[in-house]
């Protein structure tokens, strides 16, 4: 007699599911890097979710362990405290038999870095959309004390709405927390990592917005700002390089960026609602020319005619059943017409104006008028033809000609030569209108290839570091090529390397050289709000604002406002360095002064070294001082 196995023993067709915290069963692996993703259903709820799993390498024992769990529980932590529609929402979190995990909202789409590689470079309202919902969702998050560290386009998730989720606060640091980062550590990924980041400092908010500049900045020009071969050439190039420019987007754009790209802090935005708005608004975005030539504002050419673009609203095909122009029905009103399309006016749909005249064909069984009789616009209206001979009209009224010849032989045959003179004078005169007119367009042809021959020179030379080769290169296209496009674009470009000029010769303490890089900026970009700021920046540091800019208005030579012949002027650089000096010393005496125990003293001593150098490392240090000495300062 055959028994039969236990059923313990038979093997089962399908493995068990995995389960987690006894509710979260998963589906699938999503993603892995130090962690796994997996897509998990959320058997309480019923709701399809993500779950993050914390992998710990078998060798990580210790205190490397311990802070692998915190730092994963802090990321929990982190993004858990924050609600906004541009930050993954985490439901729970927690360990499990040993498995630490974190459930969160599942997200469709893909990420921004899988968007990159296959579009390349995004058009300007688009990159400047997505930025500006990161920068929504760091707002929130840096109101709330946290810290991202790692914006990059790998975190931000890229939903089929268009909208964007910014994800993995991994690394993220909570302020009101202990750092789990010791001095000297340093955490991120190295591309999207801003200076004092790589330095090991200590870091804040702006920080973050460094890292929203590079995303920003590749998005509009298909490329990173800071390359390299390594981790110690790109990082070398993120704390030594400025950016090249970024071609074919609106100047006040790519100011923004570089802007937020500022090796120091302070130079950045304060705050990401001020980029985001700076971003959004800059140089009427709308209005400019995109990369392929062609306005944004939803009109193309044809034959010379603008022509609306199709709208998907209308007819089975996106048109108006095929037609580039909107329905009848848009134009329906009692008290209105369609316009004209190409000057031709259409009939008018419904009851006509009150005063306007309706023309209509005549009857079918109407007779036909001839010459002036009847009205409207059938008024010479024939319909005589071979099928219809009673039809015919009256003969024509003038009386046919004598036969026999009217002129002369010898009348006709000046005639004829001057026929001939005229028709060869026409076509020699047409001639040579035709060969100017092919004179002056090869001549334009070959100037704006000149001027883009130049300007493309230029840029090489840029890119490459040689920025007076570069500036030498864009002023001759400007002088060859003002007010053409070519002459446009070298302008542009003038204004933005003679701003970063001034900006490198301001940083190493050549103020004449800055001042005169910015004052050829503005006479190209008088406009320009960058330009103001650095020369409100240069007189600051010199204690000459108000009256140097009151004067440069005016027209006063350049020479005359920071350089001056008298060395107890005050824009002397020997008058600025012994300032530096007395500063220095009374930002040392508050110091011994409040070591001391005398606060007041010490106040009084760091007020003094702010009035008598402002702008100098001096000066920022006692104005450090003061803030410590008063309250502690705000996030």
């Amino acid at each position: 007699m055959r028994t039969s196995r236990p059923s313990s023993l038979i093997p089962h067709p399908f493995p068990m599911p995995d389960v987690i915290a006894k509710k979260y069963q998963i589906v699938r692996e999503i993603a892995r890097s130090n962690d796994v993703v997996y897509e998990a259903i959320d058997t309480t709820m019923g709701r399809r979710l993500a779950v993050k799993e914390l992998v710990i390498p078998a060798n990580l024992t210790g205190q490397g362990r311990r802070e692998r769990i915190e730092r994963f529980n802090r990321e929990a932590r982190a993004a858990g405290k924050l609600a906004h529609p541009n930050i993954v929402t985490v439901y729970d979190y927690g360990e499990d038999n040993g498995r630490y995990f974190i459930a969160m909202e599942y997200l469709e789409g893909g990420t921004l870095r899988d968007m990159l590689q296959t579009r390349g470079a995004l058009p300007v309202a688009e990159a400047v959309d997505i930025a500006s919902q990161v920068l929504s969702a760091l707002s929130h998050a840096h109101a709330h004390q946290v810290v991202h560290r790692d914006v990059k386009p790998d975190n931000m998730h890229i939903l089929p709405g268009g909208q964007v989720k910014l994800t993995d606060f991994g690394i993220a640091r909570l302020t009101e927390e202990a750092s789990l980062t010791g001095e000297g550590q340093v955490f991120g990924t190295p591309s999207y990592m801003s200076p004092e980041q790589i330095k090991g400092q200590s870091i804040d908010h702006r920080s973050d917005l460094f890292s929203v500049a590079i995303v920003a900045y590749e998005m509009l020009a298909g490329r990173k700002p800071f390359t390299g071969d390594s981790v110690i050439s790109i990082t070398y190039s993120i704390m030594e390089n400025q950016p090249g420019p970024i071609q074919g987007i609106p100047f006040g754009l790519e100011q923004a960026i570089f802007r937020a790209l500022s090796k120091d802090p302070r130079m950045r935005f304060s705050s990401a609602d001020e980029m985001r708005n700076e971003l959004k608004n800059a140089d009427s975005l709308g209005s400019q020319r995109s990369r392929t030539g062609i306005g944004q504002t939803g009109y193309g050419t044809l034959g010379g005619f603008m022509l609306p673009a199709q709208s998907p609203g209308y007819g089975p095909s996106g048109g108006m059943n095929g037609s580039a122009f909107p329905p009848s029905s848009v134009f329906s009103s009692s008290n209105s017409r369609p316009p004209s399309i190409f000057g031709v006016s259409t009939p008018s749909v419904g009851p006509a104006p009150m005063g306007s005249t309706v023309f209509s064909p005549p009857p079918v069984n109407a007779p036909p008028t001839y010459g002036n009789a009847g009205a409207g616009p059938f008024v010479n209206w024939n319909p005589s033809g071979p099928n219809n001979p009673a039809m015919t009209p009256p003969p024509p009224p003038f009386p046919r000609q004598p036969a026999g010849p009217v002129f002369s032989e010898a009348t006709r045959t000046f005639f004829k030569v001057l026929l001939i003179a005229v028709i060869l004078g026409g076509a020699l005169l047409g001639g040579v209108l035709l060969f100017q007119n092919a004179y002056e367009k090869q001549r334009k042809t070959s100037a704006a290839i000149a001027i883009e021959a130049l300007n493309a020179e230029g840029k090489r030379l840029y890119e490459a570091g040689d920025l007076p080769g570069a500036l030498a290169r864009y002023e001759a296209a400007l002088e060859k090529g003002g007010g053409t496009r070519g002459g446009d674009d070298a302008r542009v470009s003038l204004v933005a390397i003679y701003n970063k000029a001034g900006i490198n010769k301001f940083e190493r303490g050549d103020y004449n050289g800055a001042e005169q890089a910015w004052f050829r900026a503005h006479d190209l970009g008088p406009d320009n709000k960058d330009v103001a700021y650095n020369l409100n920046r240069l007189y600051d540091r010199v204690g000459d604002k108000d009256n140097a800019l009151k004067e440069w208005k005016q027209g006063r030579e350049a020479t005359s406002r920071v350089s001056n012949s008298d060395p107890g002027a005050p824009g002397d650089n020997n008058v600025l360095e012994n300032r530096a000096r007395n500063a220095m010393d009374l930002y040392n005496q508050g110091v011994t002064a409040m070591r001391q125990g005398n606060l007041d003293g010490a106040r009084s001593f760091w007020e003094q070294a702010i009035g008598e150098a402002p702008g100098t490392d001096a000066a920022r240090l006692s104005k450090q001082m003061m803030d410590q000495t008063a309250s502690q300062p705000n996030f």
